[in-house]
């Protein structure tokens, strides 16, 4: 029988699109998303589902395209950028994990401890055996999140059958879910992790069979946009006790904390990105009073422009080369 390391081997494009899905989604896919419907209403929520499906399929068409791309976010400065918003998204990531379990019999407490396992769990673990273990351990967490999410929705509908949550349609509220829209789509392109799976295609050094990437990055967003719908359903959901302890298992499952903090491995390398894994874990604890949906937002706000001069300059910079290349041409 083979192992899931051979079978991923031998045909990774569903690996890859569930580990994409797993990566993108994040404890902020599950808790921002409702936050979304009930603060703003259904149309803000739709324009923020779709931005958040769409950002993986971006990344996928123009990454690969765009000239001169993956040589600016490898440069010494992308380096710094991309690796300090890492921190950050494992900070989020960590605080996601604490906050729901606050609201469940078993405590934030609870949360905290849970948090701390995973985060040195995957320190270690990803210090061993890198790549295949992240796309491996996302794709099992993956198929958990579906069966979970599916199951806490059915429950939770059936508990709040005649006592929903009201939504409203939001149409005052629809420059909201724009600006929460466009602040999604340059998101993957800080994701170290991401391109780093576009080179891991392109040299297959272990053996894993080529694929199509752009068309596992459109998998990719398409799965996590199939979550999306569990999100919208579960907004117009109450929890009991029980419940809300299943919503925090699949919070906890969403956590992208191994994809960042093997982005942080490839930002600074083996040793020093060890150094800074272990600074982050313990530098949470301050970090745990701003919340998930505040640090996302100033999160998403920095990042844009980071990407869009980053591909600015990608631009300028093939432009510049074609020119030189043609006047020696000439």
């Amino acid at each position: 029988m083979q192992s899931a390391g051979s079978r991923f081997k031998r045909n990774p494009s569903l690996y890859y699109s569930m580990s994409i899905a797993s990566t993108w989604a994040g404890v902020g896919a599950l808790m921002v998303g409702m936050q979304m419907a009930r603060d703003y209403g259904i149309i803000p929520f739709l324009l923020w589902a779709f931005g958040n499906t769409i950002a993986c399929i971006l990344f996928g068409i123009f990454a690969p395209r765009i000239p001169k791309l993956r040589e600016v976010f490898r440069s010494r400065i992308m380096h710094y950028l991309v690796g300090f918003m890492c921190v950050f998204q494992v900070w989020t990531n960590l605080n996601g994990i604490q906050s729901i379990f606050d609201d469940t019999p078993l405590t934030g407490v609870f949360g905290m401890a849970l948090a701390y396992a995973i985060a040195i769990g995957f320190i270690i673990m990803l210090w061993r055996n890198g790549m295949i273990r992240t796309v491996l351990s996302d794709y099992a967490a993956w198929i958990g999140v579906y069966a979970i999410a599916l199951l806490l929705t059915v429950l939770a509908m059936i508990y709040s059958r005649g006592n929903m949550i009201p939504l409203t349609m939001g149409a005052d509220q629809i420059g909201i879910g724009i600006e929460k829209c466009v602040l999604l789509l340059p998101g993957p392109f800080l994701y170290p992790y991401f391109f780093e799976m576009l080179d891991y295609n392109e040299q297959n050094g272990d053996g894993t069979k080529k694929i199509n990437i752009t068309r596992v990055f459109i998998n990719g967003g398409l799965l996590f946009g199939v979550y999306l719908i569990f999100t919208f359903l579960l907004s117009w959901t109450r929890f009991p006790p029980a419940l809300s302890i299943v919503l925090a298992v699949l919070i906890t499952l969403l956590s992208t904390v191994s994809s960042f903090l093997y982005s942080i491995y490839i930002t600074f390398g083996k040793r020093l990105g060890l150094a800074i894994n272990v600074a982050t874990v313990a530098l949470w604890q301050f970090i745990i009073p701003l919340g998930v949906m505040g640090a996302w937002t100033l999160m998403s706000s920095i990042r844009i422009w980071i990407v869009f001069g980053a591909i600015a300059f990608a631009l300028a910079w093939h432009w510049k080369e074609k020119r030189s290349q043609a006047k020696d041409g000439r």
